[in-house]
């Protein structure tokens, strides 16, 4: 595990805390986890993958954070870790763990996805999977397929199928994320409409009319192409894990035979949507 602390002592703790997130996520961590107090902590599989994401880190942010290496057996520190989680609301759908879920029947145009806490990032608690949830919510999904690339937990993936897409198809290369998605994917009861697939997104050949990517700024710039062609003519592609100050860079990327449609900001991060037309 990689432990960054001291953020407190910068003028922007939230900028820098998510900014440490973001360098560590492109060295492949099984989760992401914040729990406040100037801190971010890094789970990762190997120690190879750790080493690299501290350089990356210490390189970039310098001084102003203090970075430290832990090992930590895997005993369920998600579920320790975030067991004070409680239910959130993004537009029409409430994310609720199961000690929290709506006492009262929610309303026609509401829908509740389950999730406990797990490995996979999503948790409807970050500002990144907030606006790729509200991004799902600008477009009609009635009757549509969705790809999801980098499900994590799933939540994205199950959260299209309950606002009414046909079937959603969930991507990641990490089988400890798609243990938590099925999890997440059984306790919703869509096992039906739901498939998880377990490759890397440059040798996968899956297409569909609307496309959730929420990774990071700098990944979606890299793999711009790869993803912009799992996106059928016409449809939607929804991007997020994008800092503001990536904003311009992650549009340019895709401005080619695409259309910006939707932007929404929360704290420093942007989500976006745009709509492919036929390939240049």
């Amino acid at each position: 595990m990689l432990e960054a602390s001291d953020l407190v002592s910068t003028e922007n703790t939230i900028s820098l805390a998510d900014r440490v997130a973001a360098i560590a996520d492109d060295f492949d961590p099984f989760a992401i986890d914040e729990p406040g107090c100037g801190r971010v902590r890094v789970y990762f599989g190997s120690i190879s993958d750790r080493d690299a994401a501290m350089s990356a880190v210490i390189a970039e942010c310098g001084p102003a954070v203090c970075v430290s290496a832990l090992y930590v057996p895997a005993d369920d520190w998600a579920t320790r870790s975030q067991s004070d989680l409680r239910a959130v609301r993004i537009g029409r759908v409430i994310v609720a763990p199961p000690w929290d879920l709506p006492a009262s029947a929610v309303s026609d145009d509401e829908v509740v996805v389950r999730l406990r806490p797990a490995l996979g990032f999503g948790s409807g608690h970050h500002p990144t999977t907030r606006l790729t949830l509200l991004g799902l919510q600008q477009v009609a999904l009635g009757g549509q397929d969705v790809l999801d690339l980098g499900t994590g937990s799933g939540l994205l993936a199950v959260a299209a199928v309950k606002l009414g897409a046909r079937r959603a198809i969930g991507i990641d290369r990490d089988a400890d994320a798609l243990r938590s998605a099925q999890q997440c994917v059984t306790e919703n009861h869509v096992s039906g409409r739901v498939e998880l697939l377990k490759g890397d997104l440059a040798t996968m050949a899956n297409k569909a009319p609307i496309v959730a990517a929420n990774l990071t700024g700098a990944t979606l710039v890299r793999l711009a192409p790869t993803i912009r062609a799992r996106v059928t003519p016409g449809g939607h592609l929804i991007l997020s894990g994008i800092l503001a100050s990536e904003a311009d860079t992650v549009v340019e990327a895709y401005a080619t035979g695409a259309e910006l449609v939707w932007q929404a900001f929360e704290e420093e991060w942007v989500g976006i949507m745009v709509k492919v037309g036929l390939q240049p």
